[in-house]
């Protein structure tokens, strides 16, 4: 391993231990604006919003691993990086169904021992195109649910490779269109942190295994700062097409590196990184992994930055009364078979009165406040009172128990 890429990994273990210690130093309850840091990977958008982004990642080898495990060191001049670039635009068609496309392009650079001589290998183009829909479930309290299904395709299709015949030109890939389904689930606490889980099972190719995907992710989130940390992995369903025909497999020219051509392939990669939010749409993602472990794959280090644009129409065109002055506040404590009253946990003694307007508020941890409805007081006690429900702005969301209440005095 060369001198610079020790310092590489020395300054990123470094920069991993101080962001663990922020992580658990700093107060989650600095701020409670809605925020413009952080989106859960859970999280789809409201109808008719969008987001667009560029992402970068750049990776390293350090070490090979092959199918049983062993860890394999570079030659003296050997060496293996991948940079990857991807576009990405979603597009939210209701408040739960979200569409995506993509493309992403690929640059892998290899120097190989072979028979005593260096040889530099190279591979530049456009690895694959992709069509994703997510569906998002009604949040249940703070927990939201979603489901997707992702379609990618493969432009290009490997020769099978013969040493000392085109050493020059590397696979820039594995063959074969990927699809995959799976899930997540995304816990939103008061204080403003996140913690959120995704799997789902992927079909990668027509030349690997089958294989689970998985992601935990916690985040603790500001307005304009995000801080995040988890791990990411794969785990093969162990069915190698070539499992009991090892002859057949395709010969590829992956150079120094075995990230292609893979068997049974697994591995876990922890990261961190930080957010920071430009203003009111757009985020910049700064991201550094380590994959740690895995079979017949390579361990080495990632950096990555995301710069995402996402508009989300619905904090514009739903009314929020945003610019609207309340002098009392409750909390709706129950609601009736048919949604049409509510009773409120304060009365008269808090000066609520019979005829006052009460607009009722859901708070959202990433969006704030939403408009549910408005209401007018026709019944009051001393520490309750009951609002007859007059108008309904938010199909979307649900009369319930919790929501709040605010009203201004006469």
């Amino acid at each position: 391993m060369s001198r610079f890429y020790k310092r590489i990994v020395r300054k990123y273990n470094l920069v991993m231990k101080l962001l663990i210690i922020i992580l658990l130093a700093v107060n989650g309850a600095l701020a409670q604006d809605p925020l413009n840091s952080y989106v859960s990977p859970n999280q789809v958008l409201s109808a008719k919003g969008y987001q667009i982004g560029l992402y970068g990642e750049s990776f390293v080898t350090s070490k090979k691993i092959d199918k049983e495990g062993k860890t394999q060191s570079f030659l003296d001049g050997e060496s293996f990086s991948r940079f990857q670039s991807e576009v990405r635009g979603y597009y939210g068609a209701t408040h739960e169904l979200q569409f995506g496309l993509g493309a992403r392009f690929r640059q892998n650079n290899s120097i190989k021992d072979l028979s005593g001589q260096d040889v530099s290998g190279t591979s530049t183009g456009l690895q694959s195109t992709y069509f994703n829909i997510a569906y998002a479930f009604p949040a249940v309290d703070q927990m939201k649910y979603m489901v997707e299904t992702t379609f990618r395709y493969t432009p290009y299709t490997n020769e099978d490779y013969t040493p000392g015949v085109d050493d020059e030109v590397l696979a820039l890939g594995d063959t074969g269109n990927e699809i995959s389904i799976g899930g997540g689930m995304t816990f939103q606490a008061k204080n403003q942190n996140f913690v959120s889980l995704k799997a789902g099972y992927r079909r990668p190719g027509s030349d690997l295994s089958q294989e689970i995907y998985w992601l935990a992710e916690a985040a603790m989130a500001w307005k304009y700062v995000a801080l995040v940390a988890g791990v990411d992995g794969v785990s093969s369903l162990n069915n190698d097409p070539y499992e009991n025909n090892d002859s057949d497999r395709p010969v590829l020219n992956t150079g120094s590196s075995e990230l292609y051509g893979s068997k049974n392939r697994e591995w876990i990669a922890p990261f961190a990184g930080i957010n920071f939010a430009l203003g009111k749409t757009w985020r910049l993602e700064l991201r550094g992994s380590q994959v740690v472990s895995g079979y017949s794959t390579d361990l080495g280090t990632s950096f990555g930055v995301n710069l995402i644009r996402r508009v989300d129409k619905s904090k514009t065109k739903i009314l929020d009364n945003k610019f609207k002055t309340y002098d009392l506040e409750a909390t709706v404590s129950k609601v009736s078979p048919q949604k049409e009253y509510v009773v409120l946990d304060k009365g008269l003694a808090d000066n609520f009165e019979k005829g006052m307007k009460v607009d009722l508020f859901e708070y959202d941890y990433e969006v704030g406040n939403t408009l549910v409805a408005t209401g007018v007081v026709v019944k009051t006690q001393s520490d309750s009172c009951i609002v007859k429900i007059s108008q309904k702005y938010n199909a979307q969301k649900e009369i319930k128990e919790g929501l709040i209440a605010r009203t201004s005095l006469k």
